[in-house]
């Protein structure tokens, strides 16, 4: 037998449907506000790592030139300093001094240096045991070597390491290896031999 929907049931059976679509669309709202909300942080993160991956890879130095300075009165002679000119690679990001190590050795000492703004070359000086010190060569702009110590595209940086206070006994043939490393980067790595004779006051290395 055939039913007979009176008005009133009409009537209840629009409400509750309405309200059952009401509840879709709100549910789906809110799904909607979480997936764009993770979609966002996922954006946001994804964004810095590529950051930080782009830094890692692009920041460091590259050495332009490896020399040293000869003590003649020392039995037999040796170096007593390093000097290394170094500039940015291609595409680094500016690199603050204050922030950089070298680490050194010559195969029986390492020692890992920190860089002051102070002369490491005065005699009985007894922080150059552990730092290094740089003196700029070529300051390109924006000029900020005398306050800030930070190096730019363009900049050419002279570090200069006190090898007889640091510890180091370079003497002809010794074997040394160094890494500068900045706080965020590709160390830059270097290796040389002192030459078999040491005759004069200065020396090519690297």
């Amino acid at each position: 037998m055939k039913k007979v929907w009176n008005k009133k049931e009409k009537g209840e059976m629009g409400i509750g449907t309405l309200i059952i679509f009401i509840a879709m669309i709100i549910v789906a709202a809110v799904a909607a506000t979480v997936l764009i909300q993770t979609a966002y942080q996922l954006q946001q993160q994804a964004e810095e790592t590529g950051n930080i991956a782009i830094q890692d890879v692009a920041t460091g130095f590259k050495i332009i030139h490896m020399g040293g300075q000869v003590n003649l009165n020392s039995n037999p002679p040796k170096l007593s300093t390093i000097e290394i000119k170094v500039g940015l690679l291609a595409g680094s990001p500016a690199i603050d001094m204050k922030n950089v190590l070298i680490e050194i050795t010559d195969g029986s000492t390492d020692v890992t240096l920190n860089y002051t703004a102070r002369d490491v070359l005065v005699a009985n000086a007894t922080y150059a045991a552990t730092e290094f010190t740089a003196k700029v060569l070529r300051d390109m702009p924006p000029t900020n070597w005398a306050t800030q110590h930070v190096m730019t595209q363009g900049d050419i940086v002279k570090i200069i390491i006190n090898a007889t206070a640091v510890g180091l006994n370079l003497t002809p043939q010794s074997q040394v290896t160094l890494q500068i490393i900045p706080k965020h980067g590709v160390p830059t790595y270097a290796a040389f031999m002192v030459p078999a004779t040491l005759t004069t006051k200065y020396v090519d290395l690297y």
